[in-house]
């Protein structure tokens, strides 16, 4: 029987170019009724007791302005990575933060602690994988991922499509979740 991997860190991905959506910075788009990073932030904070936000100098003084949290909370520690891309800002937040690390990426903004928790009990499935990834069934990978080490042997999870895990990279995909939002207030009343 496999056991929840606990996490060191969790790392969330912030850093982008914001090429995708017309220059919007997507961590900021209010999803819910708060920002795109805010809800990420929260979630990771259920899974560990520290959270890295790995920033550009693109994004760091956007995110500061927006969510100053990411200053004034102790439990957060910013990282400005060089902005060149997200696997060169994904190698530094590997290189320097603790493993086992959980990353996510800013624009998953409804993933839930529960989301987070199935993830990680999944990946003690594999307990020598050195890299775990979610990945939503016929969707593909959202950027959600376990480091254990950096490479080698890479193992999948694969989630029921909820709507909840959309990695948001388009207008259209801003609406569908908006849309998991409004259905999800009706359900709660």
């Amino acid at each position: 029987m496999a056991t929840q991997v606990n996490v060191a860190v969790a790392a969330v991905m912030a850093g982008g170019r914001a090429k995708r959506m017309g220059g919007v910075l997507k961590p900021l788009i209010n999803v819910c009724g708060a920002p795109m990073i805010r809800r990420v932030i929260e979630s990771a904070l259920r899974i560990s007791r520290h959270v890295a936000v790995i920033t550009s100098p693109r994004t760091t003084h956007p995110l500061i302005s927006e969510v100053p949290s990411l200053v004034n909370d102790p439990r957060l520690h910013l990282i400005e990575a060089p902005g060149e891309g997200y696997v060169s800002d994904l190698r530094v937040a590997t290189a320097l933060l603790r493993k086992p690390l959980l990353i996510l990426p800013a624009d998953v903004p409804l993933v839930t602690p529960a989301h987070l928790q199935s993830f990680l009990e999944l990946a003690g499935r594999f307990p020598s994988a050195d890299v775990v990834t979610l990945v939503v069934e016929g969707r593909g990978p959202v950027g959600i991922s376990l480091f254990r080490s950096e490479g080698g042997y890479w193992a999948s999870v694969v989630f029921r499509d909820d709507g909840m895990l959309t990695n948001v990279n388009t207008w259209e995909d801003l609406r569908s979740v908006e849309a998991v939002c409004r259905d999800l207030n009706q359900a709660w009343g």
